[in-house]
């Protein structure tokens, strides 16, 4: 029991060891500009990329890979229900931001969207969602000397309940 024990300490330590040889380090403030630009960049891109269903426009900002899972949702979206989103991206906050051996990034961010729904045919609007917060996790990588999403995950997703108004005379 005893070398059960030992032994289980022995790979505790070892992984706790290479944990914190592999922790953030923040990367230079030069690497964190020009990753929070990319970010920046890459986001625009996105947004526009719901709204024109073109994911040509994430070029310079998304591996092939990213752009193909953009492409693949964008016909996934207008296979089944013939809608197109309007995505307006509010706002966006990074939580953190790790670079490992000065290519490769990790960056944590809270995103606020509004999205408008329209049917693809008609263009007729079918719904609004303000305010959507997502909890995502952006996976980059410095290529040619510019840093680009290779990926992107969706941890959490809040959807807000629409306000509706209090009649007059009511009580608040």
């Amino acid at each position: 029991m005893t070398m059960v024990k030992g032994a289980m300490i022995f790979a505790l330590s070892t992984v706790m060891l290479f944990a914190s040889a592999c922790e953030d380090t923040g990367g230079t403030p030069e690497e964190r500009q020009a990753i929070e630009t990319a970010v920046r960049d890459y986001l625009g891109a996105l947004a526009e990329a719901y709204s024109t269903l073109d994911p040509n426009v994430l070029d310079g900002h998304a591996s092939p890979n990213e752009k193909a899972a953009v492409h693949k949702l964008l016909k996934e979206l207008l296979q089944k229900s013939g809608d197109r989103i309007e995505a307006e991206l509010v706002g966006y906050d990074i939580q953190s931001l790790s670079v490992f051996r000065g290519i490769n990034a990790t960056v944590r961010l809270i995103e606020v969207w509004n999205i408008t729904l329209y049917g693809a045919a008609d263009g007729i609007e079918k719904g609004k969602t303000p305010n959507s917060i997502q909890n995502t996790l952006l996976q980059m990588r410095l290529v040619e000397g510019r840093w680009i999403v290779i990926g992107r995950s969706i941890m959490e997703r809040e959807t807000p309940i629409p306000e509706t108004e209090t009649p007059a005379g009511e009580g608040a």
